[in-house]
């Protein structure tokens, strides 16, 4: 907003006086501003805006005053004298008193040496004259270090009331050095791909990060000072595309005085690993750093790799003497995908899966090896109830091959190419239909030899009933290997179980997430998914380290169901719910799980931003394709607001009136494919409000309704009668429900056409209602709840296809 303003204060200032040209306009306004403010001339310019001053003013300076460049190394040659002109607009002389302010450095700090000084304390200013002052520059007074570069001030002239503040600024040029910086991979190579290194000044906080990219060094021109250096480094296979391993290497403070070479060597790090009660490998690593100095800044970062690489390393030299450091490790591991793959009778293979999905193979089986050549219809016309080996093009892709042999009744893919190096076959964001393993050339070669009556048998895991999450942080130097040690015991662990809203089986997008209390925060690298309706055993660091965790069901489009930032305890013990009970829309929670405001009256205006989705424990956003929503808001029944979006803001009057908010939402397109309940949601909430001209916030009083089911994690409840829906209530940060004094259930088959009331009843304070599916089987089930609370506020929601009977 700041030119809207100065352009009307010139516009002012220019109607008092319209024969004033541009220049002296702006020199009014400069000279008027209210510069006792805080920050150096760089952040706060002439000043604070002051119209009436500038109208008042009667002695004008100049806007700025610019006092040069000096290079290094400055000498006394450079000294020099720069003017500071002010005009009396009065009648009469004025004696004004001068004084040099505010002088501060490149980094901010005070300047108490005489870089910039006048050579009297005081000017009388004749009558509809103009003086200049003498402002002394000596780039050769004592600064430090950091202090060099742009060194900014004002002069202040001030007399009855005449206050003139007048900007001034010089660029001393710092010593500089070379440094030259080498990254080296564990091949002794300069490092190529995603490395990168990162080069902070922590005198003034300067910096840049470069990409390698096969550079033999980066170099820089520096000035003198501390420096932190820290590099990822990436070193790839010795054939093929992938990357063998990620290293990073750190030096968390470092004096450059002079031209420095800085060698940063990945085959100097120390190889890290983790070992966990129960059998894993690794889905994923991402290692990460934050180094924070002067209580104020913080430069931090993390690298992930995903499961095709193969080791992870790290190096730190020294200690941060100014501020502190820390490297980061954090791990995602679960039970191997497959134990074994190996011919009956014969050699034992070496399978990678194209994704971690549950589609994969499990437990235990065998199956007669096909040779599908590359993969055509006609090449799989062979292949119903065997292990389709194909031969894929060099890139891996996978995903049509396999939906050749889906629709062919093949068992799995095992896929190969020609192309040399280790690599992994792909089929998406998630994998394809079935399971896809690729496997060598030259083991591929050989099962061709062996000819058509191969069998393969296998011993694998596909939905792995535990999973570990952990984080390793370091504070100190690291120069050992490190193999951290994961016991279930000292882990917190938490019972999950996770429900399909397809109607079938599926998988859910996981995604899970860290942050570190210096501020540092990470995901791992691989899209990972987990099955639904499954339950596993999630293990996770105990300590100071918050752990995030996100679903959806059709990345990249739908819904994000979100469990708030946590900390553990050691040995915690809890249990997890995701997509439980009913969904429908629901209060807001933030990062720590606390209820936030979903609803609230400020003045005339009432706003309304409630969590779109809601499973009792967590909270959903709406996607960025997939759900919609939209509000209207009645006032005695006419309509005085809508909104095309599930929130809005709405203008009401200030009389006490009755009000009825109308919330839907809807899942379509294609995220609609695996959302099979709560297709669509109605949602009416009656309310009274008023302004109160006393209260800044008015919460509004909105109840949402949760709807525990006895289902069976696909969201079907059994053809029987007396089944028991319990129901509560929550509201949100503006308003907390009374207790619930009227509960009614209605349920239908025909989406809403016709309705049949269930028996409710109060248990120990908690809602029941009593459901007859006895003659339902196959149906669809529309629910329609009413809920009073004893403050009297009640809400109505309609559920589409809440659950089916089977």
């Amino acid at each position: 907003m700041a030119t809207p303003h100065v352009a009307g204060a010139a516009a002012i200032l220019k109607q008092r006086h319209p024969d004033w040209s541009a220049a002296r306009i702006k020199a009014a306004l400069v000279s008027a501003a209210e510069a006792d403010i805080p920050g150096d001339v760089r952040e706060t310019g002439g000043g604070r805006l002051d119209v009436k001053a500038a109208l008042d003013q009667t002695v004008l300076g100049t806007p700025a005053v610019q006092a040069g460049t000096y290079a290094w190394p400055q000498d006394t040659s450079d000294r020099t004298t720069v003017s500071v002109p002010y005009t009396n607009t009065t009648d009469r002389a004025v004696q004004l008193k001068l004084s040099v302010t505010g002088v501060t450095g490149n980094d901010g700090s005070t300047v108490r040496s005489p870089v910039a000084r006048l050579s009297s304390a005081s000017v009388t200013v004749p009558a509809g004259r103009t003086a200049e002052v003498p402002l002394r520059i000596d780039p050769t007074a004592t600064l430090r270090r950091a202090q060099y570069g742009d060194i900014t001030g004002r002069v202040l002239a001030q007399a009855n009331g005449v206050r003139v503040s007048t900007p001034f600024s010089l660029y001393v040029q710092p010593e500089t050095v070379t440094l030259r910086v080498k990254l080296i991979d564990r091949h002794g190579d300069p490092a190529t791909g995603a490395s990168s290194v990162d080069v902070i000044g922590t005198d003034d906080a300067t910096g840049e990060r470069r990409f390698n990219d096969g550079a033999t060094d980066q170099t820089y021109e520096i000035r003198p000072g501390s420096y932190f250096f820290s590099a990822f480094v990436t070193t790839p296979e010795t054939e093929g595309t992938l990357y063998n391993s990620l290293a990073y290497l750190a030096r968390p403070q470092l004096e450059v005085r002079g031209d420095t070479t800085v060698v940063l060597d990945a085959r100097k790090a120390h190889r890290l690993g983790v070992r966990t009660d129960q059998p894993t490998e690794l889905r994923g690593v991402t290692l990460g750093f934050a180094r924070s100095w002067d209580d104020t800044w913080l430069h931090g970062g993390t690298a992930a790799g995903g499961r095709t690489l193969r080791g992870y390393y790290a190096s730190v030299d020294g200690k941060a003497t100014d501020g502190s450091f820390e490297f980061d490790s954090f791990w995602r591991a679960a039970a191997p995908q497959i134990t074994e793959l190996a011919v009956v009778g014969g050699r034992k293979l070496h399978p990678v899966t194209a994704s971690t999905s549950s589609v994969n193979l499990d437990g235990k089986g065998q199956a007669s090896l096909y040779d599908a050549k590359s993969g055509t219809e006609a090449d799989l016309s062979g292949a119903k109830g065997k292990i389709a080996l194909v031969r894929l093009p060099d890139d891996g892709g996978a995903y049509e091959v396999a939906n050749r042999a889906q629709a062919a009744g093949a068992v799995a893919v095992l896929g190969y190419r020609e192309a040399p190096g280790r690599w992994y076959p792909s089929a998406g964001f998630t994998g394809g239909p079935l399971p896809i393993l690729g496997i060598p050339t030259e083991e591929a070669k050989a099962l061709l030899a062996a000819g058509t009556a191969t069998t393969l048998r296998w011993t694998a895991t596909a939905k792995s009933p535990y999973v570990y999450t952990l984080a390793h942080p370091e504070t100190g130097q690291l120069r050992s290997d490190r193999v951290y040690r994961a016991r279930d015991r000292e882990l917190a662990a938490t019972k999950a179980t996770y429900k399909s809203m397809s109607g079938d089986a599926t998988d859910h997008i996981d995604l899970p997430s860290m942050t570190r209390p210096s501020g540092l925060t990470g995901y791992f690298g691989d899209i990972e998914t987990v099955p639904a309706p499954f339950t596993r055993t999630e293990y996770r660091t105990p300590g100071t380290t918050g752990w995030g965790h996100q679903l959806s069901s059709s990345f990249p489009w739908g819904e994000f169901m979100i469990d708030p930032v946590r900390t553990y305890e050691k040995g915690e013990r809890r249990q997890e719910e995701w997509y439980g009970g009913v969904l429908a829309p629901t209060g807001p929670l933030d990062d720590t799980g606390t209820e936030t405001l979903a609803a609230e009256r400020q003045g005339n205006l009432i706003g309304v931003a409630p969590a779109f989705y809601g499973d009792g424990q967590h909270v959903g956003v709406q996607g960025s394709f997939g759900d919609l929503g939209n509000m209207v808001l009645k006032r005695n029944g006419e309509t005085i607001g809508d909104s095309p979006y599930p929130f809005g803001v709405f203008t009401v009057p200030a009389e006490e009136s009755s009000y009825e908010l109308t919330l839907n939402t809807a899942k379509f397109g294609q995220p609609a494919r695996v959302w099979n309940r709560t297709t669509q949601t109605t949602t009416t909430w009656s309310f009274r409000s008023a302004l109160d001209e006393n209260a800044y916030s008015q919460g509004i009083p909105l109840l949402f309704p949760h709807y525990a089911l006895p289902e069976d994690g696909l969201k079907t409840l059994p053809a029987k009668d007396g089944q028991r829906i319990t129901l509560t209530a929550t509201g949100h940060a503006g308003y907390h429900p009374g207790a619930l004094t009227s509960v009614r259930l209605a349920y239908s088959y025909d989406g809403g056409e016709t309705w049949t009331e269930a028996r409710t009843e109060r248990r120990g304070g908690v809602w029941q209602a009593v459901v007859d599916h006895s003659s339902a089987t196959g149906k669809q089930v529309t629910l329609r709840a009413g809920l009073t609370d004893a403050n009297g506020n009640s809400v109505t929601q309609i559920v589409t296809r809440a659950y089916d009977v089977r």
